[in-house]
């Protein structure tokens, strides 16, 4: 009875309302003001992320971003107490293991997005290191490089083009790099675009200051060079001494006319064709002008281009053509001027015309024979008249001899002064024609009006 009794009694123990025991939070110490009710609902302890009223980014230190954001909590918070681990935006290494070894000492976010870890700006991270990507290499994979590296720890590479492409170097052609004993400095002749083309070689430095000028700079090296060694085919002075490399051009072309060897004075260095000579420049001026740009070099010169004759400059005709102008009907008999352009073209002989000009005064250069041939109105020669001064009488635009302007003054003419008819007029001018006065002859008599 006494142990039925005491079941009993407990059972009606276990019945009765017992005092509720307080639950311990799991999650750890939280920021003040949040509750439970804040994740949790009702209905589930599961938290929804639609209602939860919790603010990561602004009640923490570490925002969520990019993939973050979609993470589960227990991805990080893995006993489920939220205040472990304590972490800053930066901290990556804290969760992600560092695969490039510690080899870089920037910080991940200086490479990386937490979008994606693949996701890199790699030429402008490459651009930080001691070798930038260019030409060719922006273009290539990171393993075409870095061959034995996994996972992206890249380890630093020989920044040296030689280091990559020591088998470009010694099987490239037409030159063969090994034997000519070629730098290793690729970049000397090179560019990283890409091997054949874009080749950028001093040539000047390596060869006494010849420049590849003209057609030269697009012809293969092994038309100058032996592909063996480099060594030059020809020896070559400067770039200006053509003939040094093309006599065969020029023994083909100007055999047997002796034309100067000085090629440029003629060609260019883009084509022998459409040469373009400057006479004037080795002729000490004398332009090709007229008839005579057309005439063959051997009308004025002898077989080695030795000058038949040797005019001054180009004005002067009568140096060539003293037989042309005794040919020619009264040139000599009356004393022609030598300056031929005075009435001749440099175009032909033929058509002549001459004019005298206001300055033309010398007249006795081209006259002298009609001086001593002038009897009227007055013998020149006997009368004493001055020869160099034609034009006190004569006018050089009237086209004859015969139209006189001159008018002599009362003296002369003066019927009370017949003595005077018979005067010379060397007697009075002695010099030029000036106004004469009576006292130069007649001691008291100032004109001749005087009594």
């Amino acid at each position: 009875m006494i142990r039925l009794r005491s079941l009993v009694l407990l059972a009606c123990a276990a019945a009765l309302p017992r005092p509720a025991v307080a639950q311990q939070n799991p999650h750890g110490k939280l920021p003040a003001g949040l509750d439970c009710s804040d994740c949790h609902t009702p209905n589930s302890w599961k938290p929804d992320p639609a209602t939860v009223k919790f603010d990561h980014d602004r009640q923490t230190s570490f925002k969520l971003t990019g993939r973050h954001r979609d993470a589960a909590c227990r991805s990080c918070h893995l006993s489920v107490k939220f205040d472990e681990p304590t972490l800053k935006d930066a901290d990556c290494a804290t969760c992600h293991a560092d695969v490039h070894r510690g080899a870089y000492t920037e910080r991940c976010a200086s490479c990386h997005t937490t979008v994606s870890f693949s996701d890199v700006p790699g030429l402008q991270v490459h651009a930080r290191t001691t070798f930038p990507l260019t030409g060719a290499h922006a273009q290539i994979a990171c393993r075409a490089c870095h061959v034995d590296d996994r996972r992206g720890a890249f380890t630093p590479l020989d920044p040296q083009c030689i280091s990559c492409h020591r088998a470009d170097y010694e099987r490239a052609s037409p030159v063969n790099h090994v034997t000519a004993n070629f730098p290793t400095d690729c970049t000397r002749c090179h560019v990283t675009v890409a091997w054949p083309a874009h080749v950028n070689f001093d040539h000047v430095s390596l060869s006494n200051g010849f420049r590849l000028l003209g057609a030269h700079a697009r012809i293969r090296c092994t038309s100058c060079h032996a592909a063996a060694d480099m060594a030059p085919l020809w020896p070559g002075a400067t770039d200006q001494a053509c003939i040094t490399c093309h006599q065969p051009d020029y023994s083909r072309a100007h055999s047997g006319n002796a034309f100067p060897q000085t090629c440029l004075s003629c060609h260019t260095m883009e084509t022998w064709a459409g040469a373009t000579f400057d006479h004037a420049l080795v002729a000490n001026g004398f332009r090709l002008q007229g008839a005579h740009a057309s005439l063959a070099c051997q009308a004025c010169h002898a077989a080695d281009m030795t000058p038949l004759f040797h005019p001054s400059n180009d004005q002067e005709c009568i140096t060539c053509h003293q037989a042309t102008f005794e040919a020619a009907p009264n040139h000599v008999a009356r004393n022609y001027p030598q300056t031929c352009l005075q009435c001749h073209t440099q175009i032909t002989w033929q058509g002549a015309t001459f004019a005298h000009s206001p300055s033309m005064t010398d007249c006795v250069s081209c006259h002298h024979a009609d001086f001593v041939a002038a009897t009227s109105p007055v013998n020149h020669t006997t009368q004493g008249i001055i020869e160099a001064a034609c034009s006190q009488c004569h006018d050089n635009n009237a086209g004859t001899w015969g139209r006189t302007s001159y008018v002599h003054g009362d003296c002369y003419n003066s019927t009370t002064n017949q003595a005077h008819q018979d005067a010379r007029c060397a007697q009075c001018h002695t010099s030029g024609y000036p106004a004469a006065t009576c006292t130069a002859c007649h001691q008291n008599r100032s004109s001749c009006r005087d009594s």
